[in-house]
């Protein structure tokens, strides 16, 4: 009988990926990354709500340069790492800040790649190259998908998974709602933005999810507020102007 050759998806065993899978010990120790370390007491707490399994849904403000996406993508990448959960999904709404070019042609990933690899790259140097291009795929059909908000509305989210709506100052609060009344049990929602960076008229989907949640008090829910000037962890010209714009009450 002829044996089947194995190929490299088979090998690295990335592309549907089993929660519960053990992976053999050689493989845990190799390509090991730094553990999360965080930075400010602000990340701390944020570091444990990511990694609370109590709470199913995140909402994350605040000024740039303090870590909200950077955290969740390697919190998420770790637990996908280690068969925890099965997929992650990227997703933000597809609005340019300032003037825009038109509607550009293209997949969700083709698209939007250049708005998102502030998530996908710590994705990547976690998991590891070869595993995280197998795991993308095309974006859409692989274990990392990379989505235009209005693309996922109606979808129901019932397997272990995170999804991460990045820039969501830039929803509407109906396409908030459509999102997060179909997260099932097993995902977990990480929602998060800058109401200070706003593109577009009228309330946005962080604002109404923000205030909706806390108005009615929902359980298993986690909010943060990076703004203060203490909670800013990047260097050189963006922390000087993070730190004007907090002292010109921007934030």
């Amino acid at each position: 009988m002829q044996t089947k050759r194995m190929t490299r998806r088979d090998k690295l065993q990335i592309s549907t990926p089993e929660v519960g899978r053990k992976t053999k010990e050689k493989f845990k120790e190799q390509n090991q990354p730094a553990p999360i370390v965080a930075m400010t007491d602000k990340q701390k707490t944020y570091l444990s709500m990511l990694n609370d399994p109590n709470i199913q849904l995140i909402v994350c403000t605040g000024i740039f340069g303090c870590g909200k996406s950077y955290l969740s993508a390697c919190v998420a990448a770790d637990k996908f790492r280690k068969n925890e959960i099965s997929k992650i999904i990227v997703a933000r709404p597809y609005v340019q800040t300032g003037k825009s070019s038109g509607a550009k042609p293209g997949t969700s990933l083709q698209k939007l790649y250049p708005y998102v690899r502030n998530v996908l790259d710590p994705i990547k140097q976690r998991i590891g190259k070869a595993a995280f291009e197998i795991a993308l795929d095309d974006g859409e059909r692989g274990s990392i998908e990379v989505q235009e908000l209005e693309s996922i509305r109606g979808r129901s989210f019932d397997e272990p998974s995170w999804l991460l709506i990045e820039e969501s100052q830039q929803s509407t609060p109906e396409e908030m709602l459509a999102i997060v009344t179909r997260v099932g049990d097993n995902c977990k929602l990480i929602v998060s933005g800058d109401l200070n960076q706003r593109d577009i008229r009228g309330e946005s989907g962080l604002k109404w999810i923000l205030d909706f949640v806390k108005r009615h008090r929902i359980r298993n829910v986690g909010v943060i507020n990076f703004d203060s000037p203490e909670d800013v962890v990047r260097g050189g010209l963006v922390k000087s102007i993070a730190l004007g714009l907090i002292k010109d009450n921007v934030y």
